[in-house]
């Protein structure tokens, strides 16, 4: 298929005009050349940029890491030096059983402890202390904000097995935990748990300017690659890095990935012990924003080129091809009228030989179409003329076959069954041939065709009796459509004598209009013996009327002179159709222009 399709395109080129040709020729060489060029250029300086970036990137990233370091571990030691201070290592093993002063005592130093611990700095929010009891005690800087409404889940024995190693907990809003099971000093005796709700500002001003530097987006996992500050989240990428748990298994520090085609690079450390990974997710794009000025040079410099091969390829194109659109011109003119303007060549070499061997053929040419135009039209004038001497001759005759049935009949009728019924056959023939007389013009409304056929069939029903049936569909608002005279009647003569008059059993004649894509469609159906091929195919593609069997001539004639007289007057896309099969009945379909009073004639 590719072979194929590339075969076409050369086809295509190769028929293309001489200038053209050039045209293309020039500019693809030249732009292949000029992007060659650029596209190697850019690309070596978007992955040197990349590189570069992914070095600095990582460099911030462990100075983040070196800051979150110092920054927790500060904490740690502030509140387990408050801790060491105060006496809850005493008194936090009291018992609920112990008497109402020590228990009161229990409380007094819990809360004094908490309420120190959360003013010494500003970045305390909560103090949550769990005996060993599994009591809460909890104290807090605001008391509408209920940051340790959020611990009412904790799991304690998950604490106490970090055996005094400090763990940190992602919380809702704008706080993180700090939580630490703590141990008599003296003992080592497990005393209880110390929570505290730090500020998430305080961890996050640690990256913010980072963010805004990198156009990129740093996430913090703690020990459980739990990540601290999720609402800060705001980036896709980096929801889809972290929900999908891309960072399992600590991939590569330049790792990439797919997001909505976009791609991105992820770059991933771990602080000494595993106890943060930090990890920083940037687009692609971001990392070569830098570029655009290589994109702008290497545009402007393809544009110019191509500006300048356009040019020069026009210039060299009209002096090679000068003769060759003359030549082309006058071919063009000649198509069109057949009247030859005589080529003046630019110059003499091969094309202006051409042109003018093209001038002396051009004549001769001319001569002979106008000699063979002037012949088709006297032939199709002589032809026509013929045709309207058939109908002429038709409308004249009718045909004496059903003359002579008609008198037989007014004849017979006339001695059986009174003056009414022959007095309605003398009226209704008298109408048919009054209007075969006197419509002048070739071109009639439909509605006077209409009543000619139906005067018509109306003696055929008096005539035939209950043997014939005959069913209109006419449209009343084509009637003031304009139609050419005559041509419904030869194919009703031609639906009866040869349909019903052979056919056993009762006859049905059907006689109908319609538009349709601005087409004019009559046409007459019947139920008879039907048409074979051959003779279909005489009707519409004739031999000589004295060929045609003499049985069948008058209604034969009449049909092709229908067909070739609407051809004559509206062309060949216009003119009968037959449809047919033995035994099943025949429709002849009529194709007309639609034509008003106004319409030229």
């Amino acid at each position: 298929m590719q072979v194929k399709d590339l075969s076409n395109v050369i086809s295509k080129f190769l028929s293309l005009k001489l200038r053209t040709k050039f045209l293309l020729s020039f500019t693809v060489i030249i732009l292949l050349t000029v992007l060659m060029i650029s596209i190697v250029n850019y690309y070596v300086s978007v992955r040197v940029i990349k590189q570069n970036t992914s070095v600095f990137s990582q460099y911030l990233i462990e100075q983040i890491g070196i800051n979150l370091e110092k920054r927790t571990k500060d904490i740690e030691e502030h509140v387990f030096q408050q801790f060491r201070n105060s006496t809850l290592n005493t008194t936090l093993g009291i018992s609920e059983d112990a008497s109402e002063l020590d228990l009161y005592m229990k409380n007094k130093v819990i809360s004094e402890f908490m309420k120190d611990l959360v003013f010494s700095k500003e970045d305390y929010l909560s103090v949550m202390v769990i005996d060993t009891g599994g009591n809460p005690f909890g104290f807090e800087r605001s008391a509408t904000q209920n940051y340790n409404k959020q611990l009412v889940d904790l799991d304690v024995e998950r604490i106490k097995d970090q055996r005094g190693r400090t763990s940190w907990v992602p919380g809702k809003s704008n706080v993180i935990f700090m939580e630490k099971a703590v141990y008599d000093v003296t003992s080592s005796r497990y005393v209880g748990i110390i929570i505290v709700g730090v500020d998430i500002n305080l961890i996050g001003s640690i990256y913010t300017n980072v963010d805004e530097l990198t156009k990129g987006n740093i996430v913090i996992l703690n020990e459980e690659l739990e990540p601290l500050l999720y609402d800060r989240l705001v980036s896709e990428p980096t929801r889809y890095f972290i929900e999908n748990k891309m960072y399992a298994g600590k991939p590569s520090l330049n790792h990439g990935f797919q997001f909505e085609g976009q791609t991105y690079i992820s770059t991933i450390i771990s602080t000494p012990y595993d106890k943060w990974m930090i990890i920083q997710v940037i687009a692609v794009n971001e990392l070569t924003r830098g570029t655009e000025v290589i994109k702008l040079w290497t545009l402007s410099t393809i544009l110019v080129s191509l500006c300048l091969a356009f040019i020069l390829a026009v210039i060299i194109s009209s002096n090679i091809t000068g003769n060759v659109r003359l030549l082309l011109q006058s071919m063009t003119h000649f198509s069109v009228d057949f009247t030859h303007k005589v080529i003046v060549p630019r110059s003499r070499d091969e094309v202006g030989l051409l042109a003018e061997k093209f001038n002396s053929m051009a004549t001769k040419i001319s001569e002979l179409i106008h000699t063979v135009y002037e012949e088709k039209l006297l032939k199709q004038k002589a032809e026509y003329r013929t045709l309207q001497f058939e109908y002429k001759a038709l409308q004249a005759q009718i045909d004496p076959h059903f003359l002579y049935n008609t008198l037989e009949s007014i004849h017979s009728l006339a001695k059986l069954r009174g003056d009414e019924q022959v007095s309605e056959m003398i009226y209704l023939l008298g109408k048919l041939l009054r209007e075969s007389i006197s419509k002048k013009g070739d071109i009639i409304y439909l509605q006077e065709e209409v009543d000619f056929i139906r005067s018509y069939l109306s003696i055929h029903q008096i005539i035939y009796g209950n043997r014939i049936e005959v069913n209109y569909y006419f449209d009343s608002s084509l009637m003031a459509f304009r139609v050419p005279k005559f041509i419904l009647q030869p194919l009703v003569e031609n639906s009866i004598k040869h349909g019903i008059e052979e056919k056993v059993g009762k006859g049905i004649v059907s006689i109908g209009s319609w538009i349709k894509e601005d087409v004019l469609y009559l046409e007459v159906s019947d139920n008879g013996v039907g048409i074979d091929e051959e003779t279909k195919e005489h009707l519409l593609n004739p031999p000589e009327h004295s060929k045609l069997k003499q049985k069948d001539k008058h209604t034969n004639v009449g049909i092709i002179s229908v067909h070739k007289r609407i051809q004559i007057l509206f062309g060949d896309e216009y003119g009968l159709t037959i449809m047919s099969e033995r035994d099943q009945g025949t429709t002849i379909r009529i194709r007309l222009p639609i034509l008003t009073e106004e319409s030229p004639k």
